[in-house]
Protein backbone atom coordinates (compact mmCIF):
# COMPACT_ATOMS: atom_id res chain seq x y z
CA UNK A 1 0.00 0.00 0.00
CA UNK A 2 3.14 2.21 0.98
CA UNK A 3 4.09 1.77 -2.53
CA UNK A 4 1.02 2.24 -4.26
CA UNK A 5 0.75 6.10 -2.33
CA UNK A 6 4.35 7.04 -3.17
CA UNK A 7 3.90 6.40 -6.78
CA UNK A 8 0.62 7.56 -7.09
CA UNK A 9 2.45 11.16 -5.17
CA UNK A 10 5.12 10.96 -7.82
CA UNK A 11 2.57 10.90 -11.06
CA UNK A 12 0.73 14.02 -8.87
CA UNK A 13 3.98 15.70 -8.86
CA UNK A 14 5.12 15.10 -12.64
CA UNK A 15 1.72 16.56 -13.87
CA UNK A 16 2.03 19.28 -11.92
CA UNK A 17 5.62 19.92 -13.30
CA UNK A 18 5.90 23.47 -14.00
CA UNK A 19 7.95 25.12 -16.84
CA UNK A 20 9.88 28.63 -15.66
CA UNK A 21 6.73 30.56 -17.60
CA UNK A 22 3.84 30.16 -15.69
CA UNK A 23 3.72 33.34 -13.41
CA UNK A 24 3.95 35.17 -17.20
CA UNK A 25 1.79 33.24 -18.86
CA UNK A 26 -0.94 33.56 -17.19
CA UNK A 27 -0.76 37.15 -15.42
CA UNK A 28 1.27 39.35 -18.85
CA UNK A 29 2.17 37.65 -21.56
CA UNK A 30 -0.47 36.24 -24.01
CA UNK A 31 0.43 36.76 -27.30
CA UNK A 32 4.13 35.30 -29.24
CA UNK A 33 6.97 37.60 -29.57
CA UNK A 34 9.25 38.67 -32.20
CA UNK A 35 12.51 40.06 -32.43
CA UNK A 36 15.72 40.76 -34.57
CA UNK A 37 15.18 41.31 -38.25
CA UNK A 38 11.54 39.98 -38.31
CA UNK A 39 9.02 42.53 -39.48
CA UNK A 40 6.16 40.57 -39.35
CA UNK A 41 4.65 37.26 -38.52
CA UNK A 42 2.16 35.33 -40.71
CA UNK A 43 -1.01 33.62 -39.46
CA UNK A 44 0.15 30.69 -36.79
CA UNK A 45 -2.31 28.14 -38.90
CA UNK A 46 -0.15 28.56 -42.39
CA UNK A 47 1.18 24.79 -42.78
CA UNK A 48 3.77 24.21 -45.54
CA UNK A 49 2.80 21.08 -46.77
CA UNK A 50 3.07 19.20 -49.90
CA UNK A 51 0.45 16.55 -50.54
CA UNK A 52 2.62 14.89 -53.09
CA UNK A 53 5.23 13.88 -50.74
CA UNK A 54 3.39 14.01 -48.10
CA UNK A 55 5.43 15.98 -45.96
CA UNK A 56 5.84 19.01 -43.78
CA UNK A 57 8.22 21.46 -45.93
CA UNK A 58 8.88 23.41 -42.97
CA UNK A 59 10.32 20.30 -40.81
CA UNK A 60 13.55 21.33 -40.97
CA UNK A 61 13.17 25.00 -41.94
CA UNK A 62 12.06 26.62 -45.21
CA UNK A 63 12.84 30.03 -46.88
CA UNK A 64 10.19 31.37 -49.36
CA UNK A 65 12.07 33.93 -51.97
CA UNK A 66 9.52 34.32 -54.30
CA UNK A 67 5.28 34.51 -55.04
CA UNK A 68 5.00 31.33 -57.18
CA UNK A 69 6.82 29.23 -54.25
CA UNK A 70 4.77 31.24 -51.96
CA UNK A 71 1.51 30.30 -53.25
CA UNK A 72 2.75 26.71 -53.60
CA UNK A 73 4.18 26.35 -50.53
CA UNK A 74 1.10 27.01 -48.94
CA UNK A 75 -1.37 25.88 -51.53
CA UNK A 76 -2.51 22.73 -49.16
CA UNK A 77 -3.63 25.14 -46.14
CA UNK A 78 -4.52 28.37 -47.18
CA UNK A 79 -3.71 29.46 -51.18
CA UNK A 80 -7.07 31.66 -51.08
CA UNK A 81 -6.49 33.74 -48.25
CA UNK A 82 -2.44 33.72 -48.15
CA UNK A 83 -1.07 37.50 -46.76
CA UNK A 84 0.43 39.69 -49.32
CA UNK A 85 4.46 40.02 -49.24
CA UNK A 86 6.51 42.08 -51.23
CA UNK A 87 8.97 39.79 -52.49
CA UNK A 88 11.18 42.34 -53.79
CA UNK A 89 11.69 43.59 -49.86
CA UNK A 90 10.94 40.67 -48.06
CA UNK A 91 11.60 36.77 -47.65
CA UNK A 92 9.42 34.54 -45.27
CA UNK A 93 11.24 32.03 -43.02
CA UNK A 94 9.51 28.76 -41.26
CA UNK A 95 10.00 26.45 -39.10
CA UNK A 96 7.73 23.74 -37.93
CA UNK A 97 7.16 23.26 -34.21
CA UNK A 98 4.84 20.51 -32.18
CA UNK A 99 3.85 22.29 -28.96
CA UNK A 100 4.90 20.55 -25.64
CA UNK A 101 3.27 22.68 -23.05
CA UNK A 102 -0.15 24.07 -22.17
CA UNK A 103 -0.60 27.60 -22.63
CA UNK A 104 2.33 28.02 -24.99
CA UNK A 105 3.69 31.01 -26.21
CA UNK A 106 6.27 31.51 -28.77
CA UNK A 107 9.67 34.07 -29.52
CA UNK A 108 10.91 33.91 -32.85
CA UNK A 109 14.11 35.56 -33.27
CA UNK A 110 16.14 35.95 -36.88
CA UNK A 111 19.86 37.04 -35.84
CA UNK A 112 22.40 38.28 -38.69
CA UNK A 113 25.99 37.10 -38.49
CA UNK A 114 27.79 38.71 -41.08
CA UNK A 115 31.28 36.98 -40.04
CA UNK A 116 29.72 33.68 -40.82
CA UNK A 117 27.54 35.07 -43.50
CA UNK A 118 24.84 33.34 -41.84
CA UNK A 119 21.07 33.80 -40.80
CA UNK A 120 19.69 31.88 -37.72
CA UNK A 121 16.14 31.72 -37.00
CA UNK A 122 15.21 30.53 -33.46
CA UNK A 123 11.99 29.60 -32.31
CA UNK A 124 11.66 29.16 -28.63
CA UNK A 125 8.56 27.70 -27.02
CA UNK A 126 7.56 29.35 -23.48
CA UNK A 127 5.23 26.64 -22.00
CA UNK A 128 3.40 26.66 -18.47
CA UNK A 129 3.08 22.93 -17.78
CA UNK A 130 3.92 20.53 -20.18
CA UNK A 131 1.61 18.66 -21.95
CA UNK A 132 1.21 15.65 -24.58
CA UNK A 133 2.38 16.92 -28.24
CA UNK A 134 -0.51 18.39 -30.44
CA UNK A 135 -0.92 21.26 -32.82
CA UNK A 136 2.02 21.70 -35.18
CA UNK A 137 2.56 25.19 -36.08
CA UNK A 138 4.20 26.75 -39.02
CA UNK A 139 6.03 29.65 -37.00
CA UNK A 140 6.74 31.89 -40.72
CA UNK A 141 7.85 34.92 -40.44
CA UNK A 142 8.57 37.91 -42.71
CA UNK A 143 12.73 39.77 -42.79
CA UNK A 144 14.05 42.17 -44.81
CA UNK A 145 15.65 40.18 -48.39
CA UNK A 146 18.43 37.65 -47.33
CA UNK A 147 21.81 37.95 -49.17
CA UNK A 148 21.71 34.51 -51.20
CA UNK A 149 24.98 34.11 -50.06
CA UNK A 150 24.08 33.53 -46.73
CA UNK A 151 23.16 30.23 -44.98
CA UNK A 152 20.06 30.13 -43.02
CA UNK A 153 19.99 28.06 -39.24
CA UNK A 154 17.09 26.69 -38.07
CA UNK A 155 17.16 26.52 -34.40
CA UNK A 156 13.83 24.97 -32.17
CA UNK A 157 14.28 25.59 -28.42
CA UNK A 158 11.41 23.55 -27.11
Amino acid sequence: MKKLNFLLLLVVCACQEQGPNCEETTNQRTTDQTAGLVVSMLDDRYLAYDTKQGEDLGRFGIKITDAQQYRRVFSYCCENRLDSVDFAQFDVLGLTTVNLGSNSTYLLDVKRDDAAKKIVYTVTERYCQKASPFDGRGNFVVVPKLPTAYQVEYVRNQ
